[in-house]
């Protein structure tokens, strides 16, 4: 981090240099911290460095050289202060309209920054919940303890084109892996036996998950890519079952009551909020408002 920031400064002082050196006729003009003027309005390299600082991870990247901090400049940083100076000598900023839709963002900025303070610890999920998930939902973390699987493997992409085509057209699998299967997979028609999560070495993760992923006996899996070729699994046979730990499946429980509590804590919050304010309904008005607006649908018929 401190890196980056030393990188950001020597660009920095480098781009002040070089922009101070190309306005000779105003070096006079500009102070010593000033690192562009736009007319009467001053942007100092502090501040043009904390618009720096501002910029999502992504746009950060592309401001590690000289030239993308310029173009920052030239085409984002002064062109805003330019626009936005023409506005407010439209009178835009005392416009009815513009008024509104400043007020409408403000209130948003601040109803947010309200949300997150007001969430703060209340929307995170605590271990306990995890637990009582996990108790109460054990099903969806069993899964069999040993499978039986078939499998195609070819290590070419017309040869696999023929097979998933053949496939479609219901011919049989058995027989596909014993005409297509390279190498010793030919034999017993791709039949690899009985397997058990974490018993295949790591470059077949992709395939133990792809097989461990299906259901049902006959069900065949999307295409997998494995150091062998390319595989096309069929579940024969499954086994016992076993639960996954807890501590496997931790993040993904996590994951999944992250939004609930998030909407629960929201809700929660605003109803605090009404209950401490006093708010009065004219009812009597909105039923008049309800009846103009049913009338013309009345008329309709």
């Amino acid at each position: 981090m401190m890196t980056k920031r030393l990188v950001f400064f020597g660009i920095l002082l480098s781009l002040s240099f070089l922009f101070l050196g190309c306005q000779k006729s105003r070096e006079k003009e500009l102070g010593e911290k000033e690192l562009v003027r736009i007319n009467d309005v001053t942007i100092s390299l502090e501040e043009f460095q904390q618009m720096l600082e501002k910029q999502p991870l992504e746009g950060k990247m592309k401001l590690l050289s000289e030239k993308g901090t310029r173009d920052f400049l030239e085409n984002y940083v002064i062109p805003r202060e330019v626009l936005y100076q023409e506005a407010k000598k439209r009178g835009l900023d005392k416009n009815k309209e513009t008024l509104a839709k400043v007020e409408d963002a403000r209130r948003a900025i601040l109803i947010e920054a309200l949300i997150e303070e007001g969430l703060r610890g209340r929307d995170e999920v605590s271990e306990e919940e995890i637990q009582r998930y996990y108790k109460e939902n054990q099903a969806l973390f069993t899964e069999p303890q040993e499978i039986k699987i078939r499998h195609i493997v070819v290590n070419s992409q017309p040869a696999l084109k023929e097979v998933v085509t053949k496939l479609s057209q219901g011919e049989s699998f058995e027989k596909l892996a014993s005409t297509y299967n390279i190498g010793k997979f030919k034999e017993d028609g791709g039949n690899l036996g009985y397997i058990r999560r974490g018993q295949l070495a790591p470059p077949f993760a992709q395939f133990e998950e792809a097989a461990f992923s299906l259901r049902k006996r006959g069900e065949i899996s999307e295409v997998v890519s494995t150091p062998y070729g390319y595989h096309i699994i069929r579940l024969e046979d499954m086994r016992g079952s076993a639960l996954k730990p807890l501590n496997q499946v931790k993040e993904r429980i996590r994951f999944f009551l992250q939004p609930k509590k998030k909407q629960e804590a929201y809700l929660e919050y605003v109803k605090e909020a009404k209950s401490k304010a006093k708010v009065l309904i004219n009812e009597k008005l909105w039923a008049e408002e309800k009846k103009k607006e049913s009338k013309p649908k009345k008329e309709k018929k």
